[in-house]
């Protein structure tokens, strides 16, 4: 239970918001960032543009943050135990390891700059490539086109009449496929031309997508 409610800990640690920041600027050893501008307040009002430009940003934004959350993992792996071990040393050590999540927020703000990609971008990219990448690689996982096919061919070897009972069941499966390759969740939320140019970066954003898995996993090498 502790290695689980630790895992968590870890998993909110990334995906915390920032928050606001004092005006009179940034806290020691955090990189400043350029103010949002009007186009980032418009993003906020609709569907965030997706371009392809921004997007081949975005796709090597995801592969340095890969190897930023790498280490960060690594710099975490003993931290649980330290905490437990309670000793003001254990704690001490503790401390320094914390420091690796602070250097993660500095890490991002650095890999934006790189890909010279603001804030609003990076997660207004990330809410359409989510949407559909979690939907792709959903499909691919439950193999719902392969199910699909075995089901119609045993449908067309039974009977007429017992073709005809499992004809609903075909229909509901078909649909379910349907939904996969089309994406009509996904283009009905973001739009159809921000579904069209992520799709044209699919292979490379399921790969980043696997990738993140396995560090969080531990199972990456």
């Amino acid at each position: 239970m502790r290695k689980l409610l630790w895992g968590l800990w870890v998993l909110v640690a990334f995906s915390a918001c920032k928050k606001p920041e004092d005006a009179s600027g940034s806290p020691a050893g955090v990189v400043d960032e350029q103010a949002p501008s009007a186009a980032d307040s418009v993003v906020e009002a609709g569907p965030y543009p997706v371009t392809k430009e921004k997007l081949d940003a975005y796709v090597g934004y995801q592969r340095r943050m890969l190897e930023v959350y790498g280490s960060l993992m690594k710099g975490l792996q003993n931290l649980g135990a330290l905490v437990d071990a309670g000793t003001p040393e254990a704690m001490a050590a503790a401390r320094e390891g914390l420091k690796v999540v602070e250097a993660k927020a500095k890490a991002e703000a650095e890999a934006r700059r790189e890909a010279q990609l603001s804030e609003a971008d990076v997660n207004g990219i990330a809410e359409v490539v989510t949407a559909v990448i979690s939907q792709r690689q959903l499909g691919r996982t439950l193999q719902y086109e392969e199910e699909l096919k075995k089901l119609e061919a045993l449908q067309a070897k039974l009977p007429p009449e017992q073709q005809q009972g499992m004809a609903p069941q075909v229909a509901s499966m078909r649909a379910q496929v349907e939904a996969f390759q089309t994406l009509a969740d996904a283009r009905r939320a973001h739009g159809d031309a921000n579904v069209d140019v992520v799709l044209t970066r699919e292979e490379d954003l399921i790969q980043n997508y696997q990738e993140m898995i396995r560090v969080f996993t531990g199972t990456r090498r």
